[in-house]
C-alpha cells in the first residue's frame, strides 16, 4: 500500500483547504486518510465507499480517531479539510 502526502499546511483556527485527489488518480477504494501535527497528535479517517451504486467517487471518510479536531468531507474526488479551533500545522497522508 502506498502512503502519499496530500496536504502539508499551516492552518489558522477554523480554516479550510480543498484537495483535489481525483486528479492524482485516487479512486474508490481510497483507504485511510491520516493527519498529524508537529506535536504528534493525529486523526484518522477510513474511506467508506459506495458499494450499493458502485459509483467510483461516491463515499465518505468515517472518523476513526481525532485528537486534532479536524473535519473532512468528500465530494466527487475532492476533499475539504477544516481545522479545529486552534492554529496548527497539519500534514495529511492518504494510504490506498
Amino acid at each position: 500500500m502506498n502512503n502519499v502526502i496530500v496536504l502539508s499546511k499551516d492552518f489558522a483556527a477554523n480554516e479550510s483547504a480543498v484537495v483535489d485527489i481525483k486528479s492524482w488518480g485516487f479512486v474508490n477504494p481510497l483507504g485511510v486518510l491520516t493527519f498529524q501535527n508537529k506535536t504528534g497528535q493525529s486523526a484518522q479517517f477510513l474511506w467508506q465507499g459506495d458499494t450499493f451504486y458502485n459509483r467510483e467517487n461516491a463515499g465518505y471518510f468515517k472518523e476513526i480517531n481525532n485528537d486534532l479536531g479536524v473535519k473532512v468531507s468528500h465530494y466527487e474526488g475532492f476533499i475539504t479539510v477544516t481545522n479545529g479551533g486552534g492554529k496548527q500545522y497539519l500534514e495529511g497522508a492518504l494510504k490506498q
